[in-house]
C-alpha cells in the first residue's frame, strides 16, 4: 500500500495537424493541389522570388470559392476601374473593394478561361476573345496595384498584405496561369466525358 499518491505528469502529445475537424481537410487538400500545380506549371513556388505567402493567400482564396462564397461588391468587365469607389471612404475600405474585384478576376480567368462570373456571355458583344481576356487580365493586375497602394505604409490591420498583393499584381497572368494547370491537371475541371464513361455513369444511375 502506497504511503503517498503522487500526480505522474504523462508526456503530451500535438498531432501534425491539431484541428482535424471542419473546413481544415478541405484547405490541406486545397494547398496540397496547389502545391503540386505550381510544380507543374512554369512559375514554381519561389520561382521569382518568395512567395510561399500568396501560396497560402491562395488556398483560402480557393476554399472560400469552392464553398460558394461570393461578395456583392463584385463589378463586371472594367468596371472596377472606370468606377472606382468613392474617395470619402476609408483607405481599408477601397482596398479591400479593390482587392475583391481582382480576386474575383483571378479566380475565373485561372478556373474558368473568363473573366468574372457576372456577365453571360465569356466575350463581351463589342470585342473578341483576346480583347475580352487582354480587359480582363489588365482589370484584375490594375486592382491589386490599387489595393496594394492603398495599404502601403499605413498602420491599420490590412497593412500585412499589402507585399501579397503586390507579388499578385507584378505576376498576375502568371498567377492566372498556375490556377489554370489547377484547375485542368489536379482538380479535372473542363473534362470532356468519352461516349463510353457517359454510358458507365448513366447505367451506375439507372
Amino acid at each position: 500500500m502506497p504511503k503517498a499518491l503522487c500526480k505522474i505528469d504523462f508526456p503530451q502529445y500535438r498531432g501534425l495537424f491539431p484541428d482535424w475537424s471542419g473546413p481544415r481537410p478541405w484547405r490541406f487538400f486545397l494547398m496540397e493541389q496547389l502545391l503540386e500545380a505550381r510544380k507543374e506549371s512554369m512559375f514554381p513556388t519561389n520561382g521569382a522570388g518568395f512567395d510561399e505567402d500568396v501560396n497560402v493567400y491562395l488556398s483560402n482564396l480557393l476554399a472560400g470559392f469552392l464553398n460558394g462564397h461570393h461578395d456583392a461588391r463584385v463589378q463586371w468587365g472594367a468596371e472596377p476601374v472606370l468606377l472606382p469607389p468613392a474617395k470619402n471612404l476609408d483607405r481599408r475600405v477601397r482596398a479591400d473593394w479593390y482587392r475583391i474585384n481582382a480576386d474575383h478576376r483571378l479566380l475565373y480567368l485561372g478556373l474558368m478561361d473568363r473573366g468574372d462570373g457576372l456577365r453571360r456571355r465569356p466575350v463581351h458583344l463589342e470585342m473578341n476573345l483576346e480583347e475580352t481576356r487582354n480587359r480582363d487580365l489588365v482589370t484584375g493586375r490594375t486592382c491589386y496595384g490599387l489595393a496594394a497602394n492603398l495599404l502601403t505604409g499605413r498602420s491599420c490591420a490590412n497593412a500585412p498584405l499589402a507585399p501579397i498583393l503586390r507579388k499578385l499584381e507584378e505576376n498576375f497572368e502568371d498567377y492566372v496561369h498556375v490556377l489554370g494547370v489547377l484547375a485542368t491537371r489536379r482538380l479535372g475541371l473542363g473534362a470532356v466525358l468519352s461516349d463510353n464513361d457517359l454510358a458507365g455513369l448513366l447505367a451506375l444511375a439507372s
